[in-house]
């Protein structure tokens, strides 16, 4: 029997609630329940064969691109998400020594460094690294041309059977490899290929499917760094860089029956790789911070008279700030008005508005909803935490207007966040606004969202209605009724929930259980 342990588990947790089940979707509140009840259910996972898992159904939905088209993003069901979790750590270990060393300066993406308190990864994810050698061979005189290459649908075409064999190449045993083989295709309904994105578990598995793919470059003498699935390939002529094109293609394909995507494969100059590749998102955000903080500085000095001294006049705290700001100003309006959407860069710009308190960005970022949506992650925690009171009706209006004239506003995902963002801030809309946007999205997204808007507006009708029949939905659904019943009063709240918690589902049970003293 093949099962997780007790002490990974822990650590699963620790990482879902410190980092979220996806980077894609809205946190689950189900882990809240499961935090609540974390022993008893921890003793249930712990026994649980991996190779005989009943597991239930995630929820998939389509995220638009920044270009055109859209990719498959999955939430998997809580508890089969910290079993994902806590099988892919017990295994981190050795996938990471079974690959390129990263002193090679090869495989730069997501190296692998766990810490207790639940990252996968060291802080900062390898894209600098991937940046800097890139720049360091771009510019070394020794390389006339650049393959970019780019895998066609990653994720999704990585067959399963890949995936067991490159954890037994990682001296993984071949139960575990198995039944993480056995896992995935269960997870997709027995269909043979793709990893679910959006786990962060599911970048170790990337990782080590590539990982002859490196070797394999290493092999033909080719020089190259790779983040994820996006290889720089340098060579001394473009005749050279035809050749590694068609080895690798011929690699990918045999191997692993994957392909390039045409559209993003190409072979440039070295010169124009320098001036259009090596874009930084830190690196020019500090640039423009500088250059803004000197321009301001130039100015405060002008005005200042022949006997003035600097330090009485200048407070450079106040100063720093404002250029601060002024630069993220600057950099979001210039990154959402210039197509298509730089999608590292206006989630890097999000978070430092979050990490700055800052309500700066709000008007860029209202009026720029469509073109953010592949970013809506970020868009709704950097408003959730900035939005202020004195605000919300105003930009309540601006989301309706979106909501009402966007042409992506009819998508499940956008819909979903929106609905995400009006719970996190129930102030943006009226209850029956609001209300009304859940149930005409319930074809997509189910009674979900409705529930969640019911227990934050307190619809106590309509948690009435459903107690009869709550057992009628589907998992996601049917504990989000639940979750709503605490807004019941206090007597006929403990009076059903005592029912509820008669449930066979150990889920179902904890979201009683902490619904029941809310």
């Amino acid at each position: 029997m093949d099962t997780v342990s007790p002490a990974a588990l822990d650590w699963a947790l620790t990482h879902i609630k410190r980092f979220g089940d996806t980077d894609i979707l809205p946190m689950p509140f189900e882990f809240e329940a499961i935090a609540h009840s974390w022993t008893a259910l921890r003793s249930a996972l712990a026994t649980r064969d991996l190779g005989d898992l009943k597991m239930r159904s995630p929820r998939r939905y389509l995220v638009p691109k920044t270009s055109s088209g859209f990719r498959v993003a999955v939430q998997l069901d809580p508890l089969d998400a910290l079993i994902y979790t806590a099988l892919v750590y017990e295994m981190a270990p050795a996938l990471e020594r079974s690959r390129v060393p990263p002193d090679e300066r090869i495989a730069c993406s997501y190296r692998i460094q766990l810490d207790p308190n639940g990252s996968f990864f060291p802080p900062n994810n390898g894209w600098n690294e991937f940046h800097q050698r890139s720049s360091e061979l771009a510019t070394s005189g020794r390389f006339s041309h650049v393959l970019l290459a780019d895998i066609a649908d990653f994720y999704n075409q990585i067959y399963h059977h890949r995936v067991e064999n490159a954890l037994e190449t990682a001296t993984i045993s071949h139960l575990r490899a198995q039944n993480t083989e056995r896992f995935l295709s269960r997870l997709t309904a027995k269909q043979s290929q793709g990893l679910p994105v959006g786990p962060f578990a599911s970048i170790l598995l990337a990782e080590m499917c590539l990982n002859d793919v490196d070797t394999f470059l290493l092999r033909k003498r080719a020089t190259h760094v790779r983040y994820v699935d996006d290889f720089r390939i340098f060579c001394p002529s473009r005749r050279e860089a035809v050749l590694v094109q068609h080895d690798l293609a011929e690699y990918l394909y045999t191997a692993h029956r994957l392909s390039l995507e045409s559209s993003k494969t190409r072979i440039i100059h070295r010169e124009r790789f320098i001036r259009e590749e090596l874009r930084d998102p830190e690196e020019e955000e500090q640039r423009t911070k500088v250059n803004r903080l000197k321009e301001m500085m130039n100015e405060l000095f002008e005005k200042l008279g022949p006997y003035d001294d600097p330090s009485d006049v200048i407070d450079e705290d106040q100063l720093s700030s404002e250029a601060a700001r002024d630069a993220l100003v600057g950099l979001f309006v210039d990154c959402v008005n210039r197509p298509p959407l730089h999608l590292g860069l206006a989630r890097h710009l999000l978070r430092r508005g979050s990490a700055m308190h800052t309500a700066i960005l709000h008007d860029a970022v209202f009026q720029n909803l469509q073109t953010l949506c592949p970013a809506l992650r970020d868009v709704t925690k950097y408003l959730s935490k900035t939005l202020p009171v004195k605000s919300l009706t105003k930009r309540g209006k601006d989301l309706m207007k979106f909501f009402e004239e966007s042409d992506v506003a009819v998508l499940p995902f956008v819909r979903l966040w929106i609905l995400e963002l009006i719970e996190q801030k129930p102030g943006l809309l009226p209850s029956d606004k609001a209300l009304k946007i859940a149930e005409d999205s319930a074809g997509a997204l189910g009674v979900r969202s409705y529930a969640l808007l019911a227990r934050k507006y307190g619809i106590l009708d309509w948690v009435r209605e459903q107690k009869e029949t709550w057992r009628n939905h589907g998992d996601w659904d049917r504990r989000a009724i639940i979750w709503a019943s605490s807004v019941l009063p206090p007597d006929e709240r403990r009076h059903w929930l005592d029912l509820v918690e008669e449930s066979d589902d150990p889920l179902d049970r904890a979201v009683a259980q902490l619904a029941a003293i809310q």
